[in-house]
């Protein structure tokens, strides 16, 4: 039997190993515990060819995009995030985070069918400013970051332009 380690997966979906860890856990998955030349013969965790393909698919469906990145230190990113797709496709909410993936888990507390459209490299100090850059034609504010966008795409570029003149 074929098996993938968590160490590929976490690569895979740009978080640490011990992100993959819970969230496995927290969704149902029982990984095991094996040998690899990797490892260096140490015991490491990893889920069966079908468990890992099932991770993969639940991730996708849940709105992860195959790397999702998480930052370091006092760094973020902005995100938008469609709030109720199916209700309403241009209700958005745009924030700061440092985990976009952990804010999209919180949103869907109150959310479920949440969905994470776009994220951008972003420093805390940008965050007013790349909303209200992003949201000056075609968004009305409804409350706390929540935005009515006619144009969702052209919210992304207006996002795309401000941090292209960002410094890296």
């Amino acid at each position: 039997m074929e098996y993938v380690v968590l160490t590929q997966l976490a690569k895979e979906f740009g978080i640490d190993r011990s992100h993959v860890r819970k969230y496995i856990l927290k969704n149902g998955f029982s990984p095991i515990r094996i040998r690899t030349p990797e490892s260096g013969g140490q015991l490491t965790l990893a889920l069966t060819q079908e468990d890992a393909e099932s991770v993969r698919a639940l991730r996708q469906q849940q709105g992860f995009s195959q790397q999702t990145p998480v930052a370091n230190g006092t760094d973020g990113f902005l995100y938008i995030v469609q709030v109720v797709p199916e209700l309403s496709s241009t209700r958005v909410k745009l924030g700061f985070a440092s985990n976009a993936q952990d804010r999209l888990a919180s949103h869907r507390t109150s959310a479920p069918t949440a969905i994470l459209i776009k994220t951008w490299p972003c420093k805390r100090a940008w965050e007013v400013c790349a909303i209200a850059s992003m949201t000056r034609s075609e968004c009305e504010l409804v409350a706390n970051e929540v935005y009515e966008c006619d144009n969702i795409q052209g919210l992304i570029k207006r996002g795309d332009e401000f941090f292209r003149v960002m410094p890296a």
